[in-house]
Parts: structure tokens; sequence; C-alpha cells
């Protein structure tokens, strides 16, 4: 799996990818299932598959102070996102001027200009750009501009409520670390199964990284060493 820290690590020769974005924050199973729709989605058409994340997390940068305590590092996100068949993992530097970007410029100058995107995957609740001014129906429309599709999943929901990094968060605060485990009860594929379908050669749960012993805190969060991730290579 490729590892890049910015666009500028981005081989001037990238062809043309399928992308999915997000924070990801915990590779929980609703991640998963986006994760899993973009890997079937780029084994039909015979492309690798990128994944988009963000370091730090956006609402750090937009309301500091408010930001939520991480459930991993961003090394511990892209080692969870390579069990999930990830080719690369491009982790975007959230800054200030990069919250700015309205949604037409960051499709133009990310999914566009660098990944070359033939096909996009997002929760349906996704939103991009300046004050989350872009949904999935304005990527659908951009996507007919710039000559990619668009899909928003529904969200993963448990007994109606819908499984997110914030609930996690929640269980743990409360001590409930099995519930937490249960949420990001991680599956690998390496093979990438049919589009819509689970992952093959399920693993068995993994508990989620930054638990403390005691079992109900969340570890320090680190930030990347240097500004320039090991490339681990090409999926085989």
């Amino acid at each position: 799996m490729y590892r890049w820290y910015g666009l500028d690590e981005v081989p001037g020769d990238w062809g043309r990818s399928v992308v999915t974005i997000g924070v990801f924050d915990g590779v929980h199973r609703g991640h998963q299932r986006i994760i899993a729709r973009t890997a079937g989605t780029a084994a039909s058409l015979e492309l690798p598959m990128v994944v988009i994340t963000f370091d730090p997390h956006p609402a750090e940068v937009i309301r500091p102070g408010s930001h939520p305590t991480l459930l991993c590092t961003p090394d511990r996100r892209a080692e969870l996102l390579d069990g999930q068949g990830a080719d690369a993992v491009l982790l975007l530097p959230f800054t200030l001027e990069f919250s700015r970007l309205g949604p037409e410029e960051f499709v133009h100058e990310v999914l566009v200009d660098r990944l070359h995107t033939a096909a996009v995957v997002v929760g349906e609740n996704f939103t991009f750009g300046h004050r989350a001014a872009g949904d999935v129906a304005l990527l659908a429309e951009l996507g007919e501009k710039y000559d990619f599709t668009a899909e928003g999943l529904p969200l993963l929901a448990d007994d109606g409520i819908t499984v997110s990094s914030s609930d996690i968060r929640q269980k743990l605060a409360a001590g409930d670390v099995a519930g937490a485990v249960l949420e990001t009860a991680r599956q690998v594929d390496h093979g990438r199964g049919p589009v819509g379908e689970p992952p093959r050669d399920p693993s068995p749960p993994a508990a989620p990284t930054g638990l403390a012993a005691a079992g109900n805190l969340i570890g320090p969060v680190a930030r990347p060493c240097a500004p320039r991730w090991p490339s681990l290579g090409p999926r085989a």
C-alpha cells in the first residue's frame, strides 16, 4: 500500500482511481461498509482504491478546542485502512487554508488533478468544501462535469443508533469497552469481494487502538514524526 502525506506526494503519473473520503477515525463497522463498497467498485473497474483522510481532525481547525479525542493515531489509521484493502492512503493536512477551498476547488484540486478519479463512494451525510457547502448531490453534479460517478451510502445503524466514532467515544467514556469493540470489529479484505458484499476472509474482532490498560480511556494522539510516510509499496 502507498502512503502519501499531502497532494505533492501523489505520483505525477498516477492513473485513474476509485476514491473514498473521510476522517475514518477508528475504522469502525460503518467505515468498513463504505470501504468495502469502494473496493468492490474499484475491482469492477479494475482500478486502484485510494482512501483520503485528514489530519488533524477538521473540527480541531474549524472550531479549536472542540475537537474530539481520536480513537487512533494517523499511522494506526493507515494500518487499519491497509487491512481493509486500500491500495493507497492519502492523508491531507487539514489547515485553515485548506478548509477555505470551495466545493468545486476541492474536487478539481484533489479528485480531478491529482487522483484522476473515476468513482467516489462516501457516506450519505458527506459534506465538503468551505463551510460544508458541498453534499453528495453536488458531488454527483460535479462528477458529471469532471467525468466521475458519485455514490452516497446509507449509514450503518444498530437498533436505530448510527454506528459512529462519536458513539464509540461515548461508550468508552461510560466504560462500555465491549460495546466499543463490537462497533470496531474488523474484517480483512485483500481479495475485494463483489460490490455490496462483506469482505472475504474475516478476521477475529479487534479492540480499538488507543485503549488504555484500564479499558475505558483513549491513549494520547500522536502526529507523524516526519512530513513523509514510508511507502509500503503496491499491493500484490
